[in-house]
């Protein structure tokens, strides 16, 4: 049978949660968002790199307050920067980076998301992912104060990989000078069955990378570990070949 894709999701603001944890926290390092130019937007990403380390830049505390930077001064940082990025990988602006840093409260429980696309995991349940077998699990620990006595979280980079499916996004053309472009996802957004990763089981698609995508492998590991306070969305695949609609 071919293989079941979910999107992982913080649940919905009126479900009681199973844990109480909660937290204070930011990336170390981020990229200022630029002010353009050309097409006069003011803009800011939100993917986060929490494996990247800033602290061989001689201008690493010019990365470290978040704010908007004319495009020039941008530009020059984000030049910066780019060397130390994953291969293929450009810098954006808002793009943060380095372990989440601040206060963490409350209980933990094995797997959970802040914001929907940052994935945190405890130690004992990183060690059972581990030994399940999952792939793709790159756990960046996070320098937190607070945390229960023995816990330790890891933030999971997720790698870029697959795609959604070019009827559930809608695109506008990009800006020559700083990149930007509408975007338009539906709400229940499918995958495209061309381009579905085979060597990772939890990814961020090329073309959604706040949209965090599991295989049915990752969700059998993450329930065996008991309550998580994620939900998992089963998402449709289909090939590129075949249309849907926007909705």
């Amino acid at each position: 049978m071919p293989m079941r894709f979910y999107q992982l999701q913080r649940p919905l603001p009126e479900t009681a949660k199973h844990w109480s944890g909660s937290l204070s926290a930011e990336h170390v390092w981020t990229l200022p968002g630029v002010e353009c130019p050309t097409c006069h937007e003011t803009w800011s990403g939100q993917l986060s790199l929490p494996g990247v380390d800033l602290s061989s830049l001689l201008e690493q505390d010019s990365l470290v307050e978040p704010r908007v930077e004319p495009h020039a001064e941008y530009a020059r940082l984000a030049a910066l920067v780019q060397p130390l990025l994953p291969l293929g990988m450009m810098a954006e602006p808002g793009m943060q980076f380095g372990p989440l840093r601040g206060t963490a409260h409350g209980a933990w429980g094995p797997l959970s998301a802040r914001f929907g696309w940052e994935v945190l995991v405890t130690q004992e349940a990183l060690r059972h992912l581990q030994a399940a077998g999952i792939r793709g699990l790159v756990p960046v620990r996070t320098e937190l104060q607070g945390l229960e006595a023995g816990v330790a979280l890891h933030e999971l980079e997720l790698p870029i990989r697959g795609l959604l499916h070019r009827d559930s996004v809608l695109t506008g053309p990009k800006c020559r000078t700083c990149g930007w472009y509408e975007t338009r996802i539906a709400p229940e957004p499918w995958l495209d069955g061309d381009a579905l990763p085979h060597e990772v089981d939890l990814f961020r698609p090329e073309n959604g990378t706040t949209y965090t995508l599991v295989n049915e492998r990752f969700v059998e590991a993450v329930h065996a570990l008991g309550p998580s306070d994620v939900t998992f969305r089963e998402v449709r695949v289909m090939p590129v070949s075949r249309s849907g609609s926007l909705h």
